[in-house]
């Protein structure tokens, strides 16, 4: 009983001092991730995506707005490790500007670490106005350089300028001029472009350039002109930038002609050596690690033919490499053979490059350093379509690579 009354007590004495503590209601404080706050810190987040690969950072692009903001800026952009070699190839299939152009894809990824190219079965389109007034409206590539491409329609005529690996484009203003020849991309250091467009005025040839702009991006003359008879002469379809300098070769000689875009200066420069100056076209015009390279028609032999490469100084070509295919295909004088990107390697060695050809039905690749090829994958063409692919190059082979740079017509 006492032990039950003592109980009880404790029990009513409990009760009231539980009764006089006041409840008091704790709130909870926020803490905040730190991972958040760097992720939100856009120099941090620069900082951390520039030690990822290249390939790495360009799909975070679809994570968010803000992400892809960072990621297409110019100070990001010129610390990415940006591949060097070709990403793919863009073969023109149809050949008629009033046909539904279409273009198949050849990835060339990892070609140079002993890969292998796998296309897709079906073509692929660039119908870049699908946002706009024009549906269905054919475009055709005209000139590609660091990621960049500036396309054009067939009808109604307008340009822009396109990066395939954000799928981003930005119109070009138009030019107001009679007949635009040829437009070219040059950058002028990372991240700066600027466009170069050649134009009939009358009687002449005139250079304009594109000047980025805070406000509105607006053509200027150069200054730069020449007799129009320069349009039988120059091929300024086949246009190569490096470094701020812009390449043209010519139809009917082996000389070449090229534009100093920072300087605004016109050059010629030597023919290149015999028995090449007996000139018959340009079966490949291109740059590999900062040097310009080209093979013409006439050094084709059956299955051999020479690579020429232009000294820094532009004094002078040489014969670079020399590349036989026998073991590959039988001797034969007309053989078809289509050269369609020049990849430089991953190594720094001065042969670790690559050479991707079209033989017969096969694109495969030529190692410099071993002489060694490879099937890459099977491709065919009608022969319609290979006769304008040897004849007109420029027109149907457009390489490019994978860069984040935003397709920009007005200064960041």
């Amino acid at each position: 009983m006492k032990a039950t009354a003592f109980s009880s007590v404790d029990k009513s004495e409990d009760q009231e001092s539980m009764a006089v503590v006041p409840v008091r209601s704790v709130r909870r404080r926020n803490v905040s991730d730190p991972s958040s706050e760097v992720l939100e810190t856009t120099d941090l987040l620069q900082q951390i995506l520039a030690k990822l690969p290249a390939k790495m950072v360009f799909g975070f692009t679809l994570v968010s707005r803000y992400w892809n903001e960072v990621i297409i800026d110019p100070k990001l952009v010129c610390h990415l490790k940006v591949p060097r070699n070709p990403t793919a190839v863009f073969v023109r299939r149809s050949v008629m500007h009033n046909d539904n152009v279409k273009f198949t894809h050849i990835p060339l990824e990892g070609v140079a670490g002993g890969g292998g190219a796998r296309i897709r079965r079906s073509t692929v389109s660039l119908n870049l106005l699908e946002n706009e007034n024009f549906t269905n409206v054919p475009f055709v590539i005209g000139h590609s350089g660091n990621g960049l491409m500036i396309c054009s329609s067939c009808e109604p005529r307008c340009y822009f300028l396109y990066n395939p690996t954000t799928k981003k484009r930005v119109r070009i203003p138009e030019l107001k001029t009679s007949v635009v020849i040829s437009m070219h991309i040059s950058f002028q250091a990372t991240g700066r472009h600027k466009i170069v467009a050649v134009y009939s005025n009358s009687d002449k040839l005139q250079l304009h350039v594109l000047e980025p702009n805070k406000s509105i991006p607006h053509w200027r003359n150069t200054g730069v002109d020449f007799p129009v008879l320069g349009l039988d002469v120059v091929n300024y379809g086949y246009g190569v930038d490096i470094d701020g300098v812009i390449y043209w070769p010519c139809y009917k000689s082996s000389g070449l002609m090229l534009f100093n875009v920072r300087e605004e200066t016109l050059q010629w420069l030597p023919e290149v050596p015999q028995p090449y100056n007996k000139f018959s076209g340009i079966t490949y015009f291109g740059e590999c690690k900062g040097n310009l390279r080209m093979v013409v028609n006439s050094s084709m032999r059956g299955p051999t033919f020479d690579m020429l490469e232009l000294m820094p100084d532009h004094s002078m070509w040489f014969i670079k490499y020399h590349i036989d295919l026998t073991p590959r295909v039988r001797r034969t004088n007309r053989l078809p053979i289509l050269v369609l990107a020049l990849l430089p390697g991953e190594d720094q060695e001065e042969d670790d490059s690559y050479l991707i050809i079209h033989i017969l039905t096969e694109v495969v690749s030529y190692n410099f350093k071993d002489a060694s090829m490879r099937k890459l994958c099977d491709l065919c063409f009608r022969p319609t379509e290979y006769l304008y692919l040897r004849s007109e190059p420029w027109n149907y082979v457009h390489s490019y690579l994978q860069n984040p740079t935003y397709p920009r017509l007005t200064a960041s």
